[in-house]
């Protein structure tokens, strides 16, 4: 199975849905793109590229993970490749190199945010074009998009594509995808419109119309997509006191890190005639409770470190506001009102801390998720109060949802563990310990970032070697899909096995 041949068209590996019959529910290890053939084109009409696409997965008997994965990274491709145009750049200014063209579009469209150039004077007005496109394209998950437009053409939506949305949204099996995708349509694009027209009317007290326009809607989108590229230089840092800017980008980082389904959820319940006996999902109540806690909880213990800094502002009561925003964005949003680089040490393990766990399932962030690490803490405290089941809000869990928990947290760690060593190796083998004392901590912070998909950085990433960057840009598309995603991707169909093997103890912890 190769899953590196270049398909039909890399545009965005479009699936045509089904418009006479869903196909059936696929045999333990059999790939949604098997059997039946793909039809004979009717006389006198040529092979639609649709047809075309859907013969080539068929060929490699690619499964839904391995789909999602091919989409990606044709996208990310297309953006490299338009990002080395010299339209891309401003004049004067040095066209992309391939591996910097790559990590851009890949921070873009896995919406993370990490930079090598400056996105605010390098980057031309096609070139930020361009980039907004991609994070627009990430953050909707790109065969979500590729499901919308045959949604305009009044075809039916099939069973694969079913799946398709529910590994790229987070939702449930049981769902109407057509209510489903334009809902989520009209709350993305409402969301980034009212927050577009609430910064260029701040922006335009500084800047002439055309140009708060453009920055109003490019911050708007990034924000809501939680990727955190900005084109002011020094990112925000000009408006950490700025009460209008910080509000509204904080209100679309927190309204893009919840998720579908927790909107969704909200909704429902808002709309109920019976709001007081209608109760909401455990998922959205574990996801609204644990984002409360995070956001309160960083934003105390940073401003309590930070007392002493100096990389707050001076002021006591002026240090709130970008404590309580750097809470926020460290769950992979990216933007920054201060010097990252002028935090202390204890300030940065938290902000790390923040970065792992990121935000909700079907939201545009990154991380382990919310819901991850509440069910984590559920199963120590249910292990310390020596229960058999791990509880949370008077409900008990799943075993296979504890599982994946674990799964999932494990699997993260291996992969910062990796890539953080890689990166030292790469830049630093053979170095005293006496001469990189700081490096480790640094490493680390980038590495977590890109696979939390934040795009926060204490400064070190434009000054890595191409093959550290390489190993960033892998970081970034790990995060974007998910550890466990990947990893099923690049084993293929695994037939299920048809019988359980003897248990036997093992002495652990």
């Amino acid at each position: 199975m190769k899953i590196v041949d270049a398909p039909p068209s890399l545009a965005l590996a479009f699936f045509p849905m089904d418009q006479d019959s869903e196909p059936e529910l696929p045999s333990p290890g059999q790939s949604w793109f098997s059997p039946p053939p793909p039809k004979t084109p009717e006389r006198g009409k040529g092979p639609r590229l649709t047809t075309r696409i859907i013969a080539w997965a068929r060929e490699r008997h690619l499964t839904i993970q391995q789909l999602l994965v091919v989409a990606f990274a044709s996208t990310i491709i297309l953006g490299a490749l338009a990002l080395m145009l010299s339209t891309a750049m401003m004049p004067g200014v040095s066209t992309l190199t391939p591996v910097d063209a790559l990590f851009t579009a890949t921070s873009a469209v896995c919406v993370t945010g990490l930079v090598v150039r400056d996105t605010a004077t390098d980057f031309s007005i096609s070139g930020q074009i361009i980039i907004l496109f991609l994070i627009q394209a990430g953050g909707l998950g790109i065969l979500t998009l590729s499901n919308a437009l045959f949604l305009f053409g009044r075809r039916r939506i099939g069973l694969r594509n079913r799946m398709v949305m529910e590994e790229t949204l987070g939702v449930l099996p049981a769902f109407s995808p057509r209510g489903v995708l334009a809902r989520v349509f009209m709350y993305t694009f409402v969301c980034e419109g009212i927050g577009a027209a609430l910064l260029t009317a701040r922006f335009a007290f500084d800047y002439s119309f055309p140009r708060a326009l453009w920055m109003g809607v490019f911050h708007a989108v990034s924000a809501f997509c939680n990727a955190g590229f900005a084109i002011l230089q020094g990112n925000l840092t000009a408006y950490s006191g700025d009460i209008v800017v910080n509000v509204v980008i904080m209100a679309l980082i927190i309204l893009g890190g919840l998720g579908f389904i927790v909107v969704e959820d909200l909704w429902a319940w808002f709309m109920s005639p019976r709001r007081r006996n209608a109760r909401v999902s455990l998922h959205s109540r574990i996801v609204l409770h644990t984002t409360f806690w995070l956001i309160v909880g960083g934003a105390i213990i940073i401003f309590l470190i930070e007392l002493p800094g100096g990389a707050m502002p001076a002021p006591l009561m002026d240090r709130i506001m970008p404590s309580v925003f750097l809470s926020v964005t460290c769950r992979t949003a990216g933007f920054n009102t201060v010097d990252l680089s002028q935090l202390s040490n204890p300030t940065l393990l938290i902000c790390i801390l923040l970065m792992g766990i990121g935000g909700s399932p079907g939201s545009t962030a990154g991380g382990i998720k919310t819901t991850t690490f509440a069910t984590l803490n559920a199963l120590i405290l249910s292990r310390a109060r020596n229960r058999p089941k791990v509880e949370l809000f008077n409900r008990s869990l799943p075993a296979e949802i504890v599982t994946k928990a674990l799964a999932t947290a494990a699997a993260a760690f291996l992969v910062v563990l990796i890539a953080t060593i890689a990166i030292e190796m790469l830049e630093h083998a053979g170095n005293p310990h006496a001469e990189v004392q700081n490096s480790f901590l640094a490493i680390l912070f980038e590495v977590v970032s890109a696979l939390g998909t934040v795009g926060l950085s204490v400064g070190i990433t434009p000054t890595l070697g191409a093959p550290a960057k390489v190993v960033l840009v892998i970081c970034m598309f790990v995060g974007r899909l998910g550890t466990v995603l990947v990893a099923n991707s690049l084993l293929g169909s695994i037939k299920r096995l048809e019988y359980t093997l003897p248990e036997e103890q093992i002495i652990v912890g």
